[in-house]
This record gives C-alpha cells, structure tokens and sequence, in this order.
C-alpha cells in the first residue's frame, strides 16, 4: 500500500507529465506529417502551352549539302510571333547526324489556323554520311491576339509559277508573281519558300529564295530527278524577329 505523502507525488508526476505532453505536440510515434498532407487537395496541372506544329518533311542531298523543307501549321486559337523551328538530321537508326546549319525555316509569325512552308540547309560534318530523315518541331512561340496583324493582307499567294529549262550546268530557275488581298497591300519583312515535291507528293527539296522589288519570286537550283513540277509551290511567310521594347509592334512591322 502506498503511502498517502507518496500517493500525492505520484499523482503530481502524472499531470506535469500530461501538460509536458501537450507543450511538446505529439510524440515521435504519432501520425507521420506526410499522412496528414496527403489528405490536402493537390493543386491542379496546367494544360501545355498550345504551339504550332511540323505536319510534313522531306530532304535532298547532294554530297555533303542537304536541303530540306518543311510545311508547319498553327492550329491554336491565337496567332504566335517569335516562332523557333529546330531541325535535327538523322540516320537510319534515329542518331542524330553531325551537321553545320546553313540556313533555317524563314517562319516568324503564324496566324490561327494558317499553313506555312519553310526550308533550311545543313552542311554534313562528315562525307558519305547517311541521312534517313529531317526532324523538325517548334521549341518556341509567343502566344498573342490576332489583331495585333490586322493590317495584314487578307491573303498572300504566289501565282503563275514557272520552271524553266536547266542550263549548261544543269540549274533551272523557278520563278512566281505574289498577289495580295487587297491588291497591292504592303508586306511584312516577307520570305520565299520553294517546296517541291514527287509524283506521290512527298516533299523531297525546300529552298529559301528571293523576292524582288516588283514582287516576284526567283529561285535557281538543280532540280532533284524525282521532281514532279506539276506539284511546285511557293509560300510567302510574313513578320519578323521582335526583340524589342514593343515586340509585337514590331513582329508586325508596325514599329
């Protein structure tokens, strides 16, 4: 039996213990932390930025130069400026090949729902190298309204073109007229883009061109001999490069 001066120590200990418990918070052996976050509502994710996209590739190569084009399209709501296509070259096996960009796709600005074509060139770092295919997407876009290009033409097209006979060394020039609407509306910093194509409508050349004072196009090459030139094209793509202050004022030459 315990004595009544002991019993009343006893009972001392036992509440500092119970008020020690309720300054210190829960003991080591209590629920984990983790148990009472995972019951909290976990913050939605955000859908991926919506960006134009590559629908078709094709390539040419003529020893250690390899011309390829590309048709894009933006099936976002909006129009995009500062458009970034990057372009691999691979073999076979899907390794990229080592290669020297020469020229890249002429496509800045894209309006909603708009198709455009582009080209580009590489040098291969090594001779004898093989090609197996053009990788192509777009690494970046800036989302914007498209009113902010509402001064644009309606409609930009390149009509009566034309490939003539090959030369001495082989090289025909391709040549085109632009027509707008409305007629003669002014253009944006515009890019020529030549695509051409074989009898089942695979993209097998893209090349850059010029476009002169009076708006017509020109390009000379050595036509691939796969070339159907019934299925030629040329697109012209409008805007340029923003980085500026005002940068859609400027991607609309508005600036």
């Amino acid at each position: 039996m315990i004595a009544p001066r002991r019993l009343k120590w006893f009972a001392l200990a036992v509440v500092l213990a119970s008020l020690a418990g309720c300054v210190d918070g829960p003991s080591a052996e209590g629920p984990a932390p983790s148990a009472v976050a995972s019951s909290a509502p976990r913050p939605a994710r955000s859908a991926p930025a919506c960006k134009p996209t590559v629908t078709e590739t094709g390539f040419n190569f003529d020893g250690q130069t390899v011309q390829y084009g590309i048709v894009t399209r933006n099936s976002c709501p909006y129009a995009v400026y500062n458009a970034s296509v990057k372009v691999h070259l691979l073999d076979p096996s899907g390794a990229t090949v080592a290669a020297s960009e020469e020229e890249s796709p002429n496509i800045v600005v894209m309006l909603p729902g708009q198709e455009l074509a582009g080209a580009g060139r590489f040098y291969l770092d090594k001779e004898g190298a093989e090609i197996g295919k053009v990788e192509a997407a777009f690494d970046g876009a800036t989302p914007v309204s498209a009113s902010a290009f509402a001064g644009w033409p309606r409609e930009v097209r390149v009509v009566d073109v034309k490939v003539g006979a090959a030369d001495g060394d082989g090289r025909s020039t391709v040549t085109g007229r632009i027509v707008t609407d409305p007629s003669g509306a002014g253009l944006c910093a515009p890019a020529a883009t030549l695509i051409l194509r074989n009898k089942s409508g695979k993209i097998i050349y893209g090349m850059n061109g010029r476009i002169t004072a009076d708006q017509f196009v020109e390009f000379t090459l050595a036509l691939p001999k796969a070339t159907d030139r019934s299925k030629t094209t040329v697109q012209i793509a409008l805007g340029q490069p923003a980085l500026s202050l005002t940068p859609v004022a400027t991607a609309a030459c508005l600036a």
